[in-house]
């Protein structure tokens, strides 16, 4: 088959001005082909926005007319996680993966993770993939380095980590809740240099974001875009312009929503004025829960209302927050979804949209959820969870069920954000559809369900790790084992010591003299828990915080220095008839269900369960036994842990009796 082709005589040439413009015309068209194909993409992220703090999420208070519209036209997901804290937020958003597993400089797991400068991150992949890309905002993954012009290590820092161009904060804009509260000022780069040595208040920066969004997208929107937006508000410090001060009903924290809410509506505007909307396709997010705390008053932070919790805490109000996805014509309008959606997942399901291709080695987190954003299927490809206040496992959703393992108030290796960790003193289960509030507790009524996630937890345990171990499938590129950051600055000259509990009664198992009083290993092999020793090799300077010299440790072994986790077995205390309401007593070691003392009546039925902490601190367990006085009973500690914290340390018992 022929085909007609122009042939440039004398006679038909065309002028070499109108051939270029043709030309020209060609090229821009073939572009603009290339770029349909591939939508433009923008995350906007807020800092420490609540669960309820925009009008379509509920919110009376705080106008979000811009984002209440975007809900209308697009997809409102009511279960979407991020990460209870900033850095490790912002981690898991731009590697795909939860923080844990992300390596580090020098395996130091810092609080505000800051990703291995041989991380692989989402702009690197729409670099890749032909995108233009931009950071405008916070970045909050940098390490910092004093011999730097900018004061943070490039290879941290967002040019080398796959954006084009960068306009923001290096980290967060202040601790405090004004900024002369603080010596803290924080500068704004463009690039690797400098251009606002000291930030004063906080009033200009969303309007400077926009107006830097806004720019950049009129350079760049004659090829495909990723531009990740991060609002430093409403973090506190917070500021917004005088078109926005002092108009919220909410005061100065529904004043900055209200501005970001107005920043996303002029960015929808020059989409569309651009021809860019139906090609373009819009997250909207937080990058955890509202920061709420004595000092900041309460019209400078938000709310997670119904959720249970806060910034930094292991419940839902920490790490659960607003979602919005907007695409017009692939994402049907006015649609709503319960299904548990991540950060973690937006970079594969990005990857599928932009055809960008990921590494076959990378092991990644999250899950590629293009047909379930484009109404495919009604179902997320993710079915699981995982709670971590940094690298302490606290617990695991799956579908509709919540579980939420024992730990201490202020857990050890979580440094500053563990005062915001409230105790746990038992495992907990609790269904978030009817209690999204967290405060009904069903573990004893679905024993099946508490199991079959405690194997969720097992298997997290092992791939990723927790805070006292390195997971199999955690990364590493630097000589060295992991080392947390938290342990060295917090933990490392804290001694915990004895609490000086007063007995509970006339009833003790102190140990001393190397006196087993009793008690005999029933299970396994265990014939030097009973020891005298004084700390574990790793935690030298936090000594056990037992009564006196003896006390009772699953992972003892005479003939080594460390603590054996392999041992494994079960040891029973003497029958005792229980005469007082209460039973006290210091155990620490693993905080799993297979290793834990309980408490059981002369028919061998559990009366009351505890275990340990994931650590060498022994926590204090006191039990109201009102229900159980005049039954004969035992102890029992049970360790069938093989790992990790995987043993139990025992001491200071006290109960009342007549034997």
């Amino acid at each position: 088959m022929m085909t007609n082709r122009l042939r440039l005589t004398r006679k038909n040439a065309i002028p070499l001005q109108i051939l270029g413009c043709t030309i020209l015309a060609l090229l821009l068209h073939t572009s603009i082909a290339v770029a349909n194909d591939k939508p433009n993409i923008i995350v906007i992220f807020t800092d420490d926005q609540g669960y309820h703090d925009l009008g379509c999420f509920g919110s009376q208070t705080i106008k979000t007319p811009h984002l209440d519209q975007m809900a209308a036209e697009g997809l409102r997901l009511t279960s979407f996680y991020a990460q209870p804290v900033c850095g490790v937020s912002r981690a898991a958003l731009m590697t795909g993966c939860y923080p844990i597993r992300v390596a580090e400089p020098d395996n130091v797991k810092h609080l505000h993770t800051v990703p291995h400068p041989q991380e692989w991150t989402m702009a690197e992949m729409l670099k890749e993939a032909g995108y233009a890309t931009a950071l405008i905002g916070k970045w909050h993954l940098c390490q910092r380095d004093r011999k730097a012009s900018t004061g943070f290590r490039a290879a941290t820092m967002p040019n080398a980590q796959g954006f084009d161009y960068f306009y923001g904060t290096p980290q967060f804009n202040g601790l405090t809740t004004f900024v002369n509260q603080s010596r803290f000022r924080s500068p704004i780069l463009r690039n690797e240099e400098v251009v606002v040595p000291q930030v004063q208040d906080w009033d200009a920066i969303t309007g400077d974001y926009t107006r830097e969004a806004i720019d950049w997208i009129e350079k760049h929107h004659r090829q495909p875009f990723f531009l990740y937006l991060a609002h430093n508000m409403p973090h506190i410090p917070v500021g917004a312009s005088k078109n926005f001060k002092n108009k919220s009903k909410n005061g100065p924290y529904g004043d900055t929503i209200e501005e970001i809410d107005w920043s996303c509506g002029q960015i929808f505007a020059k989409l569309k004025s651009l021809g860019l909307d139906e090609n373009t396709l819009v997250v909207f997010t937080s990058d955890n829960g509202p920061w709420i705390e004595k000092q900041i008053p309460r019209n400078h932070s938000g709310t997670a209302d119904p959720l249970r919790g806060w910034k930094m805490s292991a419940w839902d109000g920490g790490s659960r927050v607003p979602c919005i996805v907007r695409w017009p014509g692939k994402i049907s309008p006015g649609r709503e979804s319960d299904e548990v959606l991540t950060t973690m997942d937006l970079l594969p399901t990005f990857a599928a949209f932009a055809k960008a291709k990921t590494p076959k080695e990378l092991i990644l987190d999250g899950f590629d959820a293009s047909e379930f954003l484009l109404g495919k299927t009604d179902n997320s490809p993710r079915d699981e969870y995982f709670y971590y206040c940094g690298c302490l496992l606290t617990g695991v959703r799956v579908g509709e069920w919540k579980l939420v393992l024992p730990r201490e108030k202020n857990p050890p290796g979580t440094g500053w954000w563990g005062r915001m960790i409230e105790a746990v003193v038992k495992t907990q289960l609790f269904n978030l559809d009817k209690d999204p509030g967290e405060s009904n507790d069903i573990a004893r009524q679905h024993p099946d369900v508490v199991q079959r996630l405690m194997q969720r937890i097992q298997h997290a345990r092992q791939e990723l790790g927790d805070i006292d171990r390195s997971g199999r499938g955690a990364r590493f590129f630097d000589e060295g084992p992991r080392r947390l950051e938290a342990t060295r600055r917090s933990i490392k000259n804290r001694k915990v010591v004895y609490d000086n509990a007063k007995p509970v009664g006339n009833y003790r198992f102190t140990f001393e003299k190397e006196d087993w009083q009793g008690w005999k290993v029933v299970e396994g092999s265990l014939p030097d828990a009973l020891t005298d020793r004084d700390t574990l090799p790793n935690f030298k300077s936090q000594p056990f915080n037992k009564q006196g010299d003896w006390f009772l440790f699953t992972g003892n072994r005479k003939t080594q220095t460390r603590g054996d986790d392999s041992q494994v077995g079960i040891i029973e205390s003497p029958t005792f008839l229980l005469k007082g309401p209460k039973v006290s007593f210091l155990i620490g070691g693993g905080s799993g269900n297979s290793t834990y003392v309980a408490l059981y009546d002369s028919d061998g039925k559990q009366l009351r369960k505890a275990s340990g902490s994931n650590g060498p601190t022994m926590r204090r367990v006191v039990w109201n036994m009102s229900d159980s006085i005049g039954k004969r009973v035992k102890l029992r500690i049970v360790d069938q842990s093989a790992g990790g914290w995987g043993h139990v340390t025992f001491d200071d018992f006290s109960c009342q009796t007549d034997d």
